[in-house]
């Protein structure tokens, strides 16, 4: 006598099948669609909190994928320890993100040390930037075309069709 299924036994489907019968979506997709979810939700925070960032290109960039924002320019003549100080002073908070190359993570580890503004709660944001966007890319100013790119491959994605 075959064996009852369990109700907590998924349903019988092939790999490439979803319960309403779709190809899931390719890691690439679901790639795009997180980074395109990450950046709404860094355009949301940074309407409250602005945003470290290395260079003036790296501003102009941000712009282009639409943070409205403050957006601060780290290389502005200042050391490290008085950039900072002035940043603790006159910011209770603030995202970090500097690039993910090798200069920028030496940046990165630095600043940290000598920031006393709370920047801990966002560090999730670079991280998950790398995440998404490495090997492809190690810049803040690189991500316009990156997110392009992916909007271009969310865009192309046929519609679902709704449940029943």
């Amino acid at each position: 006598m075959p064996a009852q299924p369990s109700l907590f036994d998924p349903p019988h489907q092939t790999p490439q099948q979803t319960i309403d019968g779709a190809s899931p979506p390719s890691p690439a997709l679901l790639a795009a669609a997180r980074l395109h979810a990450l950046l709404a939700e860094l355009t949301l925070l940074n309407e409250e909190i602005p945003i470290i960032v290395e260079g003036a290109r790296d501003i102009t960039a941000l712009r282009g994928i639409g943070l409205t924002g403050e957006l601060i320019q780290l290389h502005c003549g200042q050391t490290l320890a008085a950039f900072a100080e002035r940043i603790s002073h006159a910011h209770p908070s603030v995202i970090l993100l500097l690039d993910w190359d090798r200069n920028g993570r030496q940046l990165h580890t630095q600043l940290t040390r000598h920031l006393e503004s709370d920047w801990e709660p966002y560090h999730y944001v670079r991280h998950d930037l790398i995440a998404l966007c490495s090997p492809a890319i190690s810049t803040v100013e690189e991500l316009p075309n990156h997110v392009t790119g992916r909007r271009a491959l969310l865009d192309a994605m046929p519609p679902r069709r709704p449940r029943p």
